[in-house]
């Protein structure tokens, strides 16, 4: 009966549109937020909601939004990754952090295997020939040469899934530490209005006397 429900959730909009869009956004912390977007008829709406919250728990949210005749459903959670972390079946994802003076290295991994998912052939074959639109928002800028997304913009790298294919997925990229630098100015700026008063005595004392010639 759970297969079946977990069947509903996330096979039915495959069907129904032949693309679902995942999106994961992740903090400087490395905080998760996974979202399934799907358009689905109205009257589908009810059951896959219903089947999102008794199947995947509490952690998952659903929501519904009307659109024409069909309705957008969105199932999301968050989640830390910072050690490797199942978030549903099929899914593990790892973040790690490499901190430098100014600036830290971001890199999450994402590991995929569909057995874990479909687990009989017609799980597997709804799910086949149907694509999954994966794009990630990482923390600061990603490294594409060190990436191997699809199409890398910024900090969104974006990429194609096969339901029925494992997948490795490596994301990295490069942020500045925002509260180092702030600190930092503001040492600076301390450090100038203590010494501002003596700026002029010190240049006064640095500076080359100088020599008058007098003709007579």
């Amino acid at each position: 009966m759970r297969r079946e429900v977990w069947l509903v959730v996330f096979c039915l909009p495959f069907l129904l549109t032949g693309c679902v869009e995942v999106e994961m956004k992740v903090t400087s912390l490395g905080k998760v937020t996974q979202t399934f977007t799907a358009t689905v008829p109205q009257r589908a709406t009810s059951v896959i909601k219903s089947a999102a919250q008794n199947y995947l728990g509490r952690n998952w949210r659903v929501a519904a939004e009307r659109k024409g005749e069909m309705n957008i459903v969105r199932i999301w959670r968050s989640y830390s990754s910072k050690a490797e972390t199942k978030p549903m079946p099929g899914l593990v994802t790892e973040f790690r952090r490499r901190n430098g003076w100014f600036r830290a290295t971001y890199e999450l991994r994402i590991k995929y295997n569909p057995t874990d998912l479909f687990q009989t052939k017609d799980e597997q074959l709804v799910a086949a020939n149907r694509k999954v639109k994966l794009r990630v928002f990482m923390p600061g800028r990603i490294l594409a040469d060190q990436s191997n997304a699809t199409s890398v913009s910024g900090n969104m790298a974006e990429l194609d899934v096969d339901p029925l294919q494992p997948a490795e997925v490596r994301i990295v990229a490069i942020g500045f530490i925002w509260w180092r630098i702030g600190a930092l100015l503001l040492l600076v700026a301390f450090f100038v209005w203590l010494v501002a008063p003596y700026i002029p005595r010190i240049v006064e004392k640095f500076r080359r006397p100088t020599v008058k010639v007098v003709q007579r």
